[in-house]
C-alpha cells in the first residue's frame, strides 16, 4: 500500500469522525463559535465587528452544511501545464553543443 493510499484512508477516517462530532454536538459547536466571536469583539473594542460577524456567519454556515451532509464547494483547481518531453526553447536545437545559443 502506497503512502498516498494511507493518507487518503486517514483523511476519510478523520472526515467520518468529524461528521460524527458535528452530528452529536453541532449545537454546542455553534454556541462556541458565537461566544468566540463575542470574546474577540470585546477584546478588540469592536473595531472589527463587521469582519468578525462575517467570519462567525461563515463558520456557522459551514457547520450547517456539514451537519446536513451537503458537500461544500470544492476549492478551485488549476490544471498544471502539460509538458512535452521533446519541447525546447526557441532557437534551441535540443543538442548540447556547448557553443551557447544559436543566432
Amino acid at each position: 500500500m502506497s503512502l498516498l493510499d494511507k493518507l487518503k484512508r486517514s483523511r476519510s477516517k478523520a472526515k467520518q469522525q468529524a461528521d460524527q462530532v458535528v452530528e452529536q454536538h453541532g449545537d454546542k459547536i455553534a454556541g462556541g463559535i458565537e461566544k468566540t466571536g463575542e470574546a474577540v469583539n470585546k477584546a478588540t473594542g469592536r473595531r472589527f465587528d463587521d469582519k468578525i460577524d462575517k467570519g462567525v456567519s461563515k463558520a456557522k454556515e459551514r457547520l450547517e452544511q456539514q451537519s446536513d451532509d451537503k458537500p461544500a464547494a470544492p476549492p478551485p483547481t488549476t490544471a498544471a501545464p502539460e509538458s512535452t518531453p521533446n519541447s525546447s526553447a526557441p532557437g534551441d536545437t535540443g543538442k548540447n553543443t556547448g557553443a551557447g545559443p544559436t543566432p
